[in-house]
């Protein structure tokens, strides 16, 4: 028969009485050495407080904007474009009041979206600029059937109509240097000007058709052999089309090919996940957005150098080349004899070299350094600094957040209203593949 012990074994004394139990043994413990007393503090988590509570703390996250029945599209956008400085400035210095002009109402509407957002530590409503927006733009008003609420819209045509507006009334925001040539602050923030160019490829008498156009973002297509951000811009930039022959008299196969003449400082990417699908068997007969699923790696840094025009690619090409010969040059720094030949390649630059450089100042839309425009050594190369994604199987239904980049290695996610820290690492995980948020809209900024 088995023992029974009460208390603390303390003394060698009273644990010897043990020791004839054999290896496997079986004990059971009752009782507590001591009471676990409640915490006089209770713990509190950070996710549980709100922004006010955090910022109290002195963890400040920026102001997130609330869901007003399917206006993530809409929340996810303006979220975006916030780190753009120039388009905030561009938007602070437009005066004007609430009129009859729609497009007008717009305009404040956004530039007062932004002031408060600017200001504010607790997640904002934005009534007005949704109503605004809805009455200027009645497509983003549909409603859901039966009394639903609002239907889902797509961010990408909430950006290119937003984008479109503001084009048109911030022409000559004050206080900003001359942007000439782009037309507005819009072409010159966010514009490239495109170089088409169509070649019969049935016949040699065929002249070939050369077009210059604008546009606001490059468009990754997405195939099923397509895996990087590159492969799928290069897609939209070449291709064989069907188009009409003068000379044959007939439709005849044209090569088509787009080079990009200007660059902005801001790129916009779009990947091209979603295509219309008929659907005869529906109540409607008409169709749905399908999304294609396909992971897409996005790069930190995109390099635009690949598809850019001749002329673009020389002027681009004296930066890259000095940024080359500085990084071996710095190789060299120890040697006393290199250290010697840098200061005299320096001293000797070829007066090409100077020139190409101010070709290269011109081309950054004829700005003063100061003003909105490309640094003078701009090399070609974009830095990201948000994310667009979309969670769902159609543009028109899932959920759209922002990713914003704040320094170093962190980034901010906005899921509407709920701000929460991330990392670079959660950024590559949006490349997509399933159902889990995938990029759609990449925002870059031009890099020195």
């Amino acid at each position: 028969m088995s023992k029974a012990w009460k208390g603390i074994l303390k003394e060698d004394s009273q644990r010897n009485q043990f020791s004839g139990l054999q290896n496997g043994s079986t004990l059971m413990l009752m009782g507590s050495a001591e009471v676990v007393t409640k915490p006089k503090e209770e713990t509190i988590f950070l996710e549980d407080l709100t922004s006010k509570n955090i910022a109290e703390l002195g963890v400040v996250y920026p102001a997130g904007l609330k869901n007003l029945g399917n206006t993530c599209f809409m929340n996810a956008t303006m979220q975006c474009l916030r780190p753009v400085k120039e388009f905030r400035e561009a938007l602070e210095q437009h005066s004007s009041s609430m009129s009859q002009d729609l497009e007008q109402n717009v305009t404040i509407a956004t530039q007062r979206l932004y002031k408060e957002l600017e200001s504010s530590l607790e997640s904002l409503t934005p009534s007005i600029f949704v109503s605004v927006l809805r009455q200027a733009y009645p497509q983003f008003a549909q409603q859901m059937p039966r009394g639903q609420g609002y239907m889902q819209q797509d961010s990408e045509e909430f950006l290119s109509t937003l984008l479109s507006t503001l084009s048109r009334t911030l022409v000559r925001p004050v206080g900003l240097s001359s942007i000439a040539p782009a037309k507005n602050v819009i072409q010159a923030l966010f514009g490239l000007e495109l170089n088409e160019t169509l070649t019969c490829l049935e016949s040699d008498m065929e002249p070939k058709i050369e077009k210059k156009e604008d546009a606001l973002k490059l468009v990754c297509n997405i195939t099923i052999k397509t895996n990087l951000v590159a492969e799928g811009i290069r897609i939209g930039l070449a291709g064989v089309i069907e188009k009409h022959s003068d000379v044959l008299g007939r439709n005849a196969q044209w090569k088509k090919e787009i080079r990009v003449n200007r660059l902005p400082k801001y790129l916009c990417v779009q990947f091209m996940r979603f295509f219309w699908k008929l659907t005869p068997d529906s109540q409607d007969h008409t169709g749905v957005k399908c999304k294609m699923l396909r992971p897409i790696t996005f790069p930190q840094v995109l390099d635009a150098y690949e598809f850019c025009s001749d002329e673009l690619q020389a002027t681009l090409r004296v930066a890259r080349e000095k940024n080359a010969e500085k990084i071996l040059n710095e190789f060299r720094e120890s040697d006393e004899k290199g250290a010697e030949e840098e200061k005299n390649a320096v001293e000797d630059m070829d007066m090409e070299d100077v020139a190409a450089l101010e070709a290269a100042k011109s081309m950054s839309l004829g700005l003063k350094p100061s003003g909105i425009g490309l640094p003078v050594d701009f090399q070609g190369n974009y830095e990201l600094f948000a994310i667009l994604t979309h969670k769902g199987r159609s543009a028109d239904s899932g959920h759209y957040m922002a990713w914003v980049h704040h320094k170093g290695d962190n980034w901010f996610c906005y899921d509407d209203e709920d701000v929460s820290p991330c990392k670079t690492e959660d950024i590559q995980k949006l490349k997509g593949g399933g159902d889990w948020h995938t990029a759609y809209l990449a925002f870059y900024r031009a890099k020195n």
